[in-house]
């Protein structure tokens, strides 16, 4: 008699034969997805550049002239529209609506007052008004933190003769910890490979069942002498194997090729990765046991990774979010994840700070597995 080790095994080795004869679908995975996070690692690590500015110049002095000159010399906003002569100021609100028409590209528009020269030099402030292209956001948000940086600078130079080296050290002493370089990158990588491990993973173990019964061999599946929790660790593994060389392999490229820092345990995020794949394979197989066709299988996986992206923290943190939100998002086994893979990663936390997470993990895949594997003798009786 074989051992329940040996029988899973035995199962398991059939999904890697299933997976090595289908030769599209596996190289399309791993290697589409390893594709997409590197383009987004280099989208979000490029500095925000060369956005259009246009500046509507209703004093005509030498400061304001001086003001947008540092503007333009900046390499965030690049100067691209002027309203050169002297205007009124409604035919300059008519330009600005002009400029800031839905299919421009114009991110911040400037309007200088009348005045703003004598205002200024007289030790006044100066009403400099700024709008912005709120449709682009991020880039809206650099331009105005350009702008009211520039507008300080200048402001300081004219009214008092300082330039920045003598009043740093009146502003605010900011400290960041953990990014200190405030890089995009290192907040939307970490999440794009949570992503990536979930989507494909879960893709494949999908498949599982749903395989069986296009290829007729469903029944025969269920006479076997195996246990329910067999069939389904069984199943789980060949996905699980293939997710973790994935996830191996985009946190080497995060870390040696994106600079992500990895401050934290290596082998506490590798074990935790285990827990977490076999919380998501129950999920994968309880799906493939739902669909009857691999494609309602595949369709059932992208709805499911769309409702738990709203409760993970992907892309929004949980802690914005309503508190109703907040509670279900306990649940989700990628809203754990997500917080140990960024608190590992980035903030050097261990067992002492990330064991809810690590806890929650265990106790939702322990109950995802059960279920499945109740669903599945449910089913084979």
């Amino acid at each position: 008699m074989k051992s329940t080790i040996n029988r899973t095994l035995d199962i398991a080795w059939k999904e890697l034969l299933h997976m090595r004869k289908d030769r599209v679908l596996l190289p399309f995975l791993v290697i589409g997805f390893l594709l997409e996070l590197t383009f987004v690692a280099w989208a979000t690590s490029q500095p925000i550049d060369n956005l259009n500015m246009a500046v509507v110049d209703l004093d005509q002095s030498e400061q304001s002239a001086a003001l947008v000159a540092a503007l333009d010399a900046t390499d965030t906003l690049t100067l691209r529209h002027e309203v050169a002569d002297e205007a009124t100021a409604i035919e300059a609100m008519d330009q600005v609506n002009t400029v800031l028409t839905p299919h421009a590209n114009t991110i911040l528009t400037l309007v200088i007052p009348a005045g703003f020269g004598d205002t200024l030099t007289s030790g006044g402030q100066p009403d400099v008004r700024i709008i912005l292209n709120g449709a682009e956001s991020v880039s809206a948000r650099e331009a105005r933190r350009v702008a009211e940086q520039t507008i300080l600078e200048q402001g300081m130079r004219v009214r008092f003769n300082m330039e920045p080296a003598d009043y740093e050290d009146q502003l605010p002493q900011v400290t960041v910890k953990y990014n200190e370089d405030l890089e995009r990158s290192w907040y939307t990588l970490p999440g794009e490979a949570a992503l990536i491990f979930y989507m494909v993973t879960m893709a494949l173990a999908a498949l599982a069942i749903s395989r069986e019964r296009e290829w007729g061999t469903y029944e025969q599946l269920r006479v076997m002498p195996f246990r329910s929790v067999e069939v389904i660790l069984g199943k789980a593994l060949s996905p699980m194997l293939v997710g973790y060389v994935l996830f191996l392999s985009v946190l080497a490229l995060m870390t040696l090729v994106f600079g992500v820092p990895l401050r934290g345990s290596l082998p506490l995020l590798l074990i935790v990765a285990v827990l977490y794949l076999l919380a998501e394979m129950g999920k994968g197989v309880l799906l493939s046991m739902m669909a009857r066709t691999q494609l309602q299988a595949v369709l059932l996986v992208f709805v499911l990774v769309m409702v738990d992206l709203i409760f993970s923290g992907y892309a929004v943190a949980v802690e914005t979010l309503p508190q109703l939100v907040q509670t279900i998002a306990n649940f989700i086994p990628i809203r754990h994840w997500l917080v140990i893979l960024r608190g590992v990663m980035l903030k050097n936390a261990g067992l002492d700070v990330l064991w809810p997470h690590i806890v929650a993990l265990i106790a939702i895949g322990a109950v995802i597995i059960i279920f499945t594997a109740w669903q599945y003798r449910r089913n084979a009786s």
